[in-house]
């Protein structure tokens, strides 16, 4: 009963107060409305790449290593973060700042303010399905669209750089370890024949198995050091290929561990070709493919989807701001009734007091 004579003096109070709601709900409304419509409109457009591609530098390893009798994963990190960092980056935002002139349009004194300025208009999202998407925010249309198709523009610019210079750096180093590790394996191959001719006698089966694999893990590991050594010579230790590569090295050092020491000198001869062997093969192939990545001028980045020109205003949202600050003047308005009828209440009770 208590609750039903509370709730009826608290719709006594609405009612007797619903014109003051009611005024300043179209009060607030009609101010939204207004305020909405003097605001300038932007726009928002947004350009979408797929995620760049993997190199997976360590495929075939656990083949190799199953061939030894060990089982042991390997680990892939992910590119996306520096892609997206180097949308994020300084030297991104400086150029887009330099090519349309935003300083000027945005009436900075400095490079930083248009930095900043730059930054809260621009969106940078990855999806579940690590699409990248760049949006950016401007009162023209087509600039919005030219801008977020720029930062694509760029970003293949900047990658395809750090690319060719990449290949150039790593080409030259593996080219001089190339020409002394096919010295060692010259070497190796004579010291091996030597040995069999001098002393008529081949190794075991099962003893030049292990020679064998031992020979290509440690050859495996020779490479990844030398792609290890030459990479870090210009990227840093957060870089998914150096991080990988650490991994691999790992990996072979643990392999190499567990696998039963060798006991005759023809299988110890065996091992040193076969490391030289594999180590000769693979710098091979990474110094071909230095060259190729130093020469190629293709894209790096693959566009999904090109920004558009938006035909729809981004803002101001007058329905939302409407309806928003309609419910804000209803809570306002109702606040606003019960303290008006409490404050003459109590001037009541102080009169009849009196």
């Amino acid at each position: 009963m208590e609750e039903e004579i509370n709730f009826y003096d608290l719709w006594l109070v609405l009612k007797k107060n619903k014109w003051i709601i009611l005024s300043l709900f179209l009060i607030f409304v009609i101010l939204a409305m207004i305020i909405s419509l003097l605001m300038p409109k932007t726009y928002k457009a947004t350009a979408s790449i797929l995620p760049p591609l993997e190199t997976t530098k360590t495929m075939g390893l656990e083949s190799l290593i199953s061939s030894a009798g060990i089982k042991i994963g390997t680990s892939q990190i992910s590119s996306i973060d520096i892609f997206v960092g180097i949308l994020k980056s300084n030297t991104m935002l400086n150029e887009i700042i330099d090519k349309f002139n935003l300083q000027g349009l945005y009436n900075c004194k400095t490079k930083e303010d248009a930095r900043e300025i730059l930054k809260k208009r621009t969106e940078i999202k990855v999806s579940k399905e690590k699409i990248i998407s760049i949006s950016f925010i401007d009162r023209e249309p087509k600039r919005a669209a030219d801008i977020a198709n720029y930062y694509i523009i760029f970003l293949d610019k900047l990658n395809r750089n750090l690319i060719i210079t990449s290949a150039g750096q790593m080409r030259r180093f593996i080219e001089s370890r190339l020409e002394e590790t096919k010295q060692n394996l010259k070497e190796a191959e004579e010291k091996l024949k030597s040995y069999q001719v001098q002393h008529k006698v081949l190794a075991e089966k099962n003893s030049q198995e292990i020679a064998l694999t031992a020979g290509q893990l440690q050859g495996r590991l020779i490479a990844a050091k030398v792609e290890l050594e030459t990479r870090k010579k210009y990227s840093t230790s957060q870089n998914p290929d150096i991080i990988k590569l650490q991994n691999e090295v790992k990996e072979l050092e643990n392999a190499l561990s567990k696998i039963p020491p060798l006991e005759t000198e023809l299988a110890r001869l065996i091992r040193d070709f076969k490391t030289y062997e594999t180590v000769y093969q693979l710098l091979v192939a990474q110094y071909e493919q230095a060259k190729i990545e130093e020469a190629r001028d293709t894209p790096t980045v693959q566009v999904l989807d090109w920004a558009t020109i938006p035909e729809k205003k981004y803002k101001p949202k007058i329905r939302v701001n409407m309806a928003i600050s309609g419910i804000i003047s209803l809570f306002f308005g109702i606040f606003f009734s019960f303290i008006r009828e409490v404050s003459y209440k109590n001037k009541r009770e102080v009169t009849d007091g009196k």
